[in-house]
């Protein structure tokens, strides 16, 4: 046996830690992701390296400079473990999308209908699927994409420049799920350290910002997907798609339904049920447990650099949340209300910063609501720099050359990543920046 088993181990102690409230059963997943990963180290891509030895480095200097306190181990273990196996436990939904034959006539339908609906249709498809199989989404979409223009009669001129139109809208419907979705791992960390943010209370403002970044990509990318249909002159219906809503529907239902009568969060709802519902349709289907157990193992390892740059990420940023002064800076903003809207606009443009100069946006993520925790112990109304965190977050996933999900389009477009990151959303983002600090104006002079 391998140790690849370690992966599917550690997801389900992390998940047996969240039902049973057990935190020893957490420290034993982060024991086994941390046993896995080092087995593995040289199988990880450059970036997932250079990130770990990052973060080695600043641990073994916050133990000899910092001395922080022995509470601190189990917190980490248990924060290691926990966004490690959010990303294992969500990506098994890919086993899923293998099977269902409607995701196949998925193309089609998005490129048929009123041109008016054309990109927005696009946009929420993709942020629906991504709020369900997070970066999975991607390799899905553009997977399927690919075989669909297969299908036609395309000039490479038109195949890539149908490739181009489609692929940036996919990832700015995947921008949308850290405004939109509840399994987002925005949403998870804001919620995980301040419990009083939920989902609920965040999403009326993360629908507006969602709405602007909709409106702003609406009419260039509308032309670009008029031109791939028309080539495509495939004006038949396609199969399947009420059922595939149904279907979706249902999940979301299923996943409200339990964060709704236990103590669960949302995120942590869909972490449980994702993984039970997937391997139960999987051993209805395959009527073989070993075979279940090696493509669930398979596909957490086909992920592995993504759960690797998901717990170095939570390690980072809770190590540097401990030996930061964050109490002392949260006094300080507290004394000045004025602070609160600085530290909003500072949020959305330092974590798209760091993360165009290569730091993972969940570091950025980690510290900041750090210190937002913080400042809400204080009674000071963090609202508003949680605004400003989720939008930046949205936008370092679309404007990182290093991040995972510019990563998959480059693969499957033949583009570098810089182009993908700057080429192809540099003007996006720009235009949008300015509407977002308006809603973070907004936001302050609502809660104020």
């Amino acid at each position: 046996m391998t140790p690849a088993w370690l992966l599917p181990l550690g997801v389900v102690l992390e998940l047996a830690a969240l039902l049973a409230h057990l935190p020893p059963l957490s420290w034993a997943a982060a024991l086994a992701f941390s046993v896995y990963f080092l087995l593995y180290f040289r199988r990880l891509n450059p970036y997932p390296r250079w990130l770990g030895i990052v973060t080695l480095v600043v641990l073994a200097a916050a133990v000899w400079f910092a001395r922080p306190e022995a509470s601190l181990w189990p917190k980490l273990a248990s924060s290691v473990a926990y966004y490690t196996s959010f990303l294992g436990a969500l990506g098994l939904m890919q086993l899923l999308a293998q099977r269902l034959p409607q995701l196949r006539e998925l193309h089609k339908a998005l490129l048929s209908g009123s041109k008016v609906v054309l990109y927005p249709r696009y946009v929420l498809a993709a942020g629906s699927i991504g709020s369900i199989l997070n970066f999975g989404m991607m390799n899905l979409l553009c997977g399927t994409l690919t075989d669909h223009l297969k299908r036609y009669p395309l000039t490479d001129e038109q195949r890539r420049a149908g490739l181009r139109s489609v692929m940036v809208t996919t990832l700015r419907g995947f921008a949308l799920v850290p405004l939109l979705a509840p399994t987002s791992v925005t949403i998870a960390i804001i919620s995980r350290e301040m419990p009083e943010q939920s989902w609920s209370t965040m999403v009326p403002y993360g629908a507006v910002a969602a709405l602007m970044m909709i409106v702003v990509g609406w009419r260039r990318e509308t032309t670009g997907l008029l031109a791939l249909r028309d080539n495509i002159g495939d004006t038949s219906k396609a199969d399947g798609m009420p059922q595939l809503l149904i279907g979706s529907l249902l999940g979301l239902g299923a996943i409200g339904l339990l964060a709704s009568v236990t103590d669960l969060s949302a995120s942590q709802s869909a972490m449980v049920l994702v993984p039970a519902g997937v391997i139960s349709y999987l051993l209805w289907r395959e009527r073989s447990p070993r075979t279940v157990v090696e493509e669930v193992t398979g596909n957490m390892v086909s992920m592995h650099n993504e759960m690797f740059i998901f717990g170095c990420a939570a390690l980072l940023g809770g190590v540097l949340g401990a030996v930061a002064p964050l109490e002392d800076i949260a006094a300080w903003l507290a004394q000045e209300p004025k602070y609160n809207v600085l530290l909003a606009i500072g949020a959305l443009f330092s974590t798209i910063v760091l993360a165009v100069l290569g730091l993972a946006p969940i570091v950025s993520l980690s510290l900041t609501a750090g210190l937002l925790a913080q400042l809400a112990h204080l009674g000071v109304p963090i609202m508003t720099p949680a605004v400003g965190l989720m939008c930046g977050f949205s936008l370092a996933m679309i404007f990182s050359p290093f991040g995972p999900s510019t990563l998959i389009l480059s693969r499957y477009s033949g583009e570098t990543p810089y182009r993908v990151a700057f080429g192809w959303n540099g003007r996006f983002v720009a235009s949008v920046m300015p509407l977002l600090l308006l809603l973070i104006f907004f936001t302050y002079w609502q809660q104020s």
